[in-house]
């Protein structure tokens, strides 16, 4: 061998001496156990954490890289550990450990990957990770608790709440307490403890302690691991000083009196038997009967006041009434019953019994002497024979020429035989300006004040009912509206302007369809024969929310002034017409249109009807190259009208919330001769949803000019609202902008698709201003059945763990059912609020200083099912308050719609409905959202085939 060869070997073998041990020194690595399973886990509440142990099984130092979760689910686990990282290394036989938690997001199966890349051979180490969300889900009953007014500085009964974890998982307690506006006058004893087992239960035990009068409100707040988190339950009740109301005697009987006459006055007397103030805030009578009292609104203790009551019969035979009286300390109402009967004059009778009119109408009176038609009588109005220009004139032959101004007067007939005999008709004469938009005005009440004929006494089987209706052509969703006086050729008439589904919008003669069966006009928007049709239901919603075919849905507006009525029609034209901008509404064969109609033609006026088309910068729902395009297929309006400082505001959501749409408000000016888009706003234009619809309810407006919305479910923005949420949107140049807001302290969980717990299935109310710290205020109550008040001045944004808000009574309105909630708009009048929800009763809430009752005043005996009503009030200034609802819960059958009157002052009283004559008063079929209109004595019924009229029976 050579000696290089040999030299050559010995380094080799040099080599392969110091070599061989680094090559045989590979860091080996074992990770145990090589998988985890968390089995089931509450959604958003954290496992206790299993432990992964990782040991470095090899002859020289592990270099770990990184520990990190990876996978599908990967958000839905977490992970600490105490293992070194490189250049930290881990020693020879050295072990560290990893310690896996879950958290799961949603419900099901969740998976992901513990991974540990590192320098041994076989790297990444990975652990493969999985669990099932699993919704821990509770029931509370009752949802709230209400308490009876109690005397101030002591306490009252207990009540019981149970709560029940109704799931298969434990429920975590992290915190259950007090809050609210009073919770230092509410104790709450628990032994829930902090956690709650699967299939168990706890109680909470309340009782109530009232440090002041009137409303005093709380609730119940559990921060749980049970899907939305934290439950409410609400506490109310009011307090009182100690001041006790007692009557003497304790009702009234009147003899027969002849219709139409007066008593003498009879009294009773009012004696505050406690030992603090009877506060009073005032008394109404009801039925036949009119009072006079000497009674101050604070009553000392053994005080007393007189009232006097008069008996005026509208009809023979029994007449009952009552006097309402409204304390606000102690809280509520008491009722004082009357009682008499009516005589009918003979031989002498007057039809009509009764009417209503505007000045510009007449109305022909007939006598009868003995059963017999007579001319043989001499006519008088007011004690004035042939009246004159201040009560109104009548002729010879009963022809009866109403004043310029607004009065209720008294015709008689005097028998010319023998003038002791004799009968008398009131008559009306009606100045009210007309039900113009949704809800009576922009501050959305629903109160017509102005409505002297129908009262309290008249409004039942006997004296009212129906008087006659007219067919239209598809359902009708929105409110007749009221316009009194218009000249339609060349003839005044008081005009119902009726909307329908089918595209239609109709005029017809508001009282008297004997002698005007026709419309006097009918505006269509559709021409099937040309391809221009309603919507049919199937092309634009899966289900049945409105069915068969979508056209005019909201309450049009009325500009009578301009004699102009708007009105927002949706149609299809398969023609292929030219349609909004935007690559969503290419090809889209569904418009939408703002149409202007002569109120005396039906014509449309000049540059009517313009197609509704907008479009903002954003980065929301179905954008464009950063441009959010109004979607013509999907957005609907369902919001009423609102015409405010010359704009119509038009409001958009989307038929059964399917996507993609925004809260749209859109505003146009109208000039006489063109359409100007003066106001474009959307909600979610970075985001999506948050459709306005209200229920049908129109968009409120404050004398300041600004406007205010209810959203539905969808993306919120701190800054702004949106999602669930009550807004302030102020007219600033070209758009809308949000000044103000309030969302509730639970509005993600509220704002879940599944939940869609939204505010906008209820129109919300502005209240009249206060006096007091807080002048401005408003009132709305959506799915959830919690009521709340907010200061319009400041609305309180949003918190995620409590509600800055003047007041919130929480899960009062609507049964514990799905759905649920408020799903109407509230009136409001003299003090009282009105509302009713799914499933429930008509509840009446009183209202001072700025706040509601802790609880219902009154609540009628009737429950209604989906939707629940609109009510609606009349009144002669505040006499003779009625509540009016239509009833339309059958509306899915096809069942009559059912017309409801309540005595205001007291809704416990229900005087009318018209199921109660069988079929002479049967209503047309139901539909969805029905909202009546009351104008100059008569009551107008929407229903899905015809306009139907209720009024005082000839």
């Amino acid at each position: 061998m050579k000696l290089s060869s040999v030299w050559n070997l010995a380094v080799i073998c040099a080599l392969f001496s110091v070599l061989a041990p680094m090559a045989l020194a590979v860091p080996a690595v074992t990770i145990s156990p090589t998988s985890l399973s968390f089995g089931d886990q509450s959604i958003g509440v954290t496992s206790s954490p299993l432990t992964l142990t990782l040991t470095n099984t090899g002859n020289t130092p592990l270099n770990i890289f990184k520990i990190q979760v990876l996978g599908t689910n990967r958000t839905d686990f977490s992970q600490t550990n105490n293992c070194p990282v490189s250049p930290v290394t881990l020693a020879a036989g050295a072990s560290c450990t990893i310690n896996v938690t879950f958290t799961p997001t949603v419900a099901g199966a969740r998976s992901a990957t513990v991974s540990v890349p590192d320098n041994a051979s076989n790297s990444p180490q990975t652990v493969a990770l999985s669990g099932t969300g699993v919704s821990a889900t509770v029931t509370i009953s009752p949802r709230s608790l209400t308490f009876a007014d109690q005397l101030i500085g002591t306490t009252s009964g207990q009540q019981v709440v149970t709560i029940t974890n109704t799931s298969q998982v434990v429920m975590p307690i992290s915190s259950l307490a007090l809050a609210g506006a009073n919770p230092s006058e509410y104790n709450l004893e628990q032994n829930c403890g902090s956690s709650l087992a699967a299939g168990t239960s706890c109680t909470c035990v309340v009782t109530f302690s009232p440090t002041a009068s009137w409303a005093r409100t709380a609730a119940i707040m559990m921060t749980d691991g049970a899907q939305g988190s934290p439950h409410v339950v609400g506490l109310a009740g009011n307090g009182v000083n100690g001041g006790v109301a007692s009557f003497s005697p304790s009702s009234l009987t009147f003899t027969t009196q002849l219709e139409n006459t007066s008593s003498a006055p009879q009294p009773f007397t009012l004696t505050n038997a406690g030992d603090a103030p009877l506060q009073l805030a005032g008394m109404t009578a009801g039925g036949d009967y009119s009072e006079s009292n000497n009674c101050p609104p604070s009553i000392a203790p053994s005080g007393s006041c007189t009232i006097n009551v008069v008996f005026k019969p509208s009809y023979s035979g029994p007449r009952t009434g009552w006097v309402t009286f409204d304390f606000t300390d102690p809280a509520g109402l008491q009722t004082f019953p009357l009682s008499g009967a009516g005589a009918l004059p003979k031989p002498v009778a007057v039809t009509p019994k009764s009417a209503s009119v505007t000045p510009n109408q007449t109305v022909q009176y007939v006598a009868t002497i003995s059963g017999v038609q007579s001319s043989s009588v001499t006519w008088s109005v007011d004690g004035v024979v042939g009246g004159n220009s201040t009560v109104g004139t009548i002729s010879a032959g009963g022809l009866y020429t109403p004043p310029t101004t607004a009065g209720r007067h008294m015709v008689t007939a005097a028998n010319n035989a023998n003038t002791h005999q004799t009968a008398t008709s009131p008559v009306v004469v009606s100045t009210y300006a007309g039900m113009l938009t949704h809800h009576s005005d922009t501050y959305r009440t629903g109160l017509n004040n102005t409505e002297a004929a129908l009262t309290t006494g008249n409004v039942n089987k006997n004296q009212f009912g129906k008087l006659f209706s007219y067919p239209v052509d598809g359902q009708v969703y929105a409110q007749p509206l009221w316009v009194p006086n218009v000249t339609i050729s060349a003839v005044h008439h008081n005009v119902v302007f009726v909307a329908t589904q089918h595209d239609s919008v109709y005029a017809f003669d508001a009282d008297n369809a004997a002698m005007f069966p026709n419309p006097l006009w009918h505006a269509s928007f559709i021409n099937p024969s040309n391809g221009v049709t309603p919507i049919p239901q199937s092309d634009v919603e899966r289900g049945l929310d409105i069915s068969p075919e979508i056209g005019i849905t909201s309450t049009p507006v009325v500009d009578a002034a301009n004699g102009v009525l708007y009105v927002e029609a949706r149609t299809k034209d398969t023609r292929g017409t030219p349609n909004c901008a935007g690559p969503n509404n290419t090809g889209s064969p569904y418009f939408h249109f703002l149409h202007a109609l002569n109120i005396h033609t039906g014509a449309e006026m000049p540059g009517s009807p313009m197609m509704i088309c907008a479009q903002v910068q954003g980065t929301g729902y179905d954008n464009y190259s950063g441009t959010v395009y109004f979607n013509t297929t999907r957005q609907n309006n369902r919001a009423g009208l609102l015409l405010l400082n010359g704009v119509v505001y038009i409001a958009f959501a989307s038929l059964e919330d399917i996507s993609p749409y925004h809260g749209w408000v859109l505003g146009y000016s109208y000039n006489g001769s063109a359409f100007s888009q003066v106001s474009v706003f959307n909600y979610t234009k970075n985001g999506g949803k948050a459709g306005i619809w209200h229920g049908g309810g129109g968009i409120p407006a404050d004398s300041s000019g600004n406007l205010y919305v209810t959203t539905g479910t969808g993306s919120f923005d701190n800054s702004t609202g949106g999602g669930i949420s009550f807004a302030k949107l102020t007219p600033s140049g070209s758009t809308l902008t949000v000044t103000d807001y309030f969302s509730p302290f639970n509005q993600s969980y509220l704002t879940l698709e599944k939940i869609n717990l939204d505010l906008s299935s209820s129109g919300p109310m502005l209240f009249p201003d206060q006096t007091g710290p807080i002048p401005h205020v408003a009132f709305f109550a959506g799915k959830t059945g919690t009521m709340y008040l907010i200061n319009r001045d400041n609305m309180g944004k949003y918190s995620p763990t409590s509600d800055n808000v003047v007041q919130a009574q929480y899960t009062t309105i609507g049964a514990a059912v799905t759905p649920t909630g408020n799903w109407g708009t509230p009136a409001y009048f003299n003090g009282n609020l009105y509302l009713q929800g799914i499933k429930d009763q008509l509840k009446q809430y009183g209202f001072s200083n700025g706040l509601l009752s802790g609880g219902p005043v009154a609540v009628g005996a009737d429950i209604i099912g989906y939707p629940s009503p609109t009510p609606v009030v009349s009144s002669n200034g505040v006499q003779n308050g009625i509540v009016w609802v239509v009833q339309s819960d059958g509306a899915a059958h096809s069942l009559a719609a059912t017309l409801r009157a309540y005595d205001a002052a007291n809704i416990a009283h229900e005087i009318y409905n018209s199921g109660l004559s069988g079929a002479r008063d049967k209503a047309g079929p139901a539909v969805k959202f029905a909202t009546p209109t009351v104008a100059n004595g008569k009551v107008y019924v929407p229903t899905a085939s015809e306009l139907d009229v209720f009024g005082l029976l000839p």
